[in-house]
């Protein structure tokens, strides 16, 4: 398709049974469905489906534990999706897979507990909470490693090929959207989110899958996966970063600034370190 190709708009349904809003763009299929968060008789569902699924995973260590199941997070957006297709090629980001990718094994917990289980249980004790309630037989942080739903096999690259110089440039934005898998408080010590940002340029598209967690005193943690794609490449680009922080360290950095950016992703992400726990770097021909 020339690159005088014009956008097609896509708007389907209504929001409290599932509005897909996306574009159509130079061959690419890029949507964006929201829905209300799931009731208690789709939890029900999803609990469900998540503990048949365990059956199939058995040899991964990431499995859903038949015997008790993945308990879901507080706020789950089981109907929400975002979709990139272009012919054959789709890859797609959703809660169900998404927490299907947290650690269940019996030390999952303790990545956390082990690391900062004294302090913690100190402030805790000096707040008045049980710890207890937090440290379960689970990953209860609900982190996910979840690089998005694609049948078709990447092939790992030796340096980023998104080129960030392209995003800086003032492009107008020709579709732009933001959504929710799954959100949890944490039992009340701070927060665990997965959302999804996306928007399509007239050269590139950018999507931005992140979780992000706060413990408070205790960890930050923002896991990132980035697709992209220039229009006119004959390949796919996927990236994934790993970083995490200790509570005080980012809290330094607020100096007499507003508490309220601690629960801002964006601001802590820029003062996150730079070096990353984990990087994933993959293309794909398309």
């Amino acid at each position: 398709m020339s690159s005088s190709a014009q956008p097609v708009y896509i708007k389907e349904g209504i929001l409290r049974e599932g509005l897909t809003q996306g574009i159509a763009f130079h061959d690419w299929k890029i949507t964006s469905k929201k829905a209300p968060i799931c009731n208690s008789t789709e939890m029900e569902k999803f609990v469900l489906r998540i503990r048949n699924f365990a059956c199939l995973l058995r040899s991964n260590p990431y499995r859903l534990q038949k015997d008790f199941g993945l308990p879901p997070p507080e706020m789950v957006f089981g109907n929400n999706c975002v979709t990139l297709k272009k012919g054959d090629f789709e890859i797609s980001l959703n809660a169900y897979d998404a927490l299907s990718r947290v650690d269940t094994s019996s030390t999952s917990s303790e990545n956390l507990k082990v690391a900062y289980a004294e302090e913690w249980t100190r402030k805790s004790a000096m707040n008045h909470t049980d710890v207890k309630d937090v440290v379960k037989p689970y990953d209860w942080s609900y982190t996910t490693d979840y690089r998005g739903t694609c049948l078709a096999d990447f092939e790992s690259s030796p340096t980023s090929m998104i080129d960030i110089d392209r995003l800086k440039r003032p492009e107008p934005i020709l579709f732009y959207d933001e959504n929710i898998l799954y959100e949890d408080e944490l039992a009340d010590n701070g927060t665990a989110m997965l959302t999804v940002r996306l928007r399509v340029m007239p050269t590139c598209f950018l999507v931005l899958q992140r979780f992000f967690m706060r413990v408070d005193n205790v960890l930050f943690r923002i896991n990132d996966t980035r697709l992209y794609h220039e229009f006119g490449n004959p390949y796919f680009v996927r990236e994934y970063t790993s970083k995490e922080a200790h509570y005080n360290e980012i809290l330094e950095k607020l100096g007499k600034g507003d508490i309220s950016l601690l629960n801002d992703q964006n601001w802590v992400t820029s003062v996150m370190p730079d070096e990353a726990k984990t990087i994933i770097r993959e293309k794909i021909k398309i």
